[in-house]
């Protein structure tokens, strides 16, 4: 959403960006933590990640061979 925190995905209605659940996650934080400690339900949790598995399937990698 434009405005708010840089156009970054967030969780409708909050401040909570995908790439903050995903780091906190990444940093050891359970499904439950993540929800409880920033006030979001646990489904919003699952659907960044979600979100995120499907942001990286769509991600194409063009190899160039470079002439120097």
């Amino acid at each position: 959403m434009p405005g708010r925190r840089g156009g970054r995905p967030t969780v409708k209605g909050t401040c909570m960006t995908v790439d903050d659940i995903i780091e906190t996650l990444a940093n050891g934080w359970s499904v439950a933590e993540v929800a409880e400690n920033y006030r979001v339900p646990v489904e919003a949790v699952y659907e960044a990640l979600r979100y995120a598995l499907e942001t990286l399937r769509r991600v194409e990698v063009i190899a160039v061979e470079a002439t120097c």
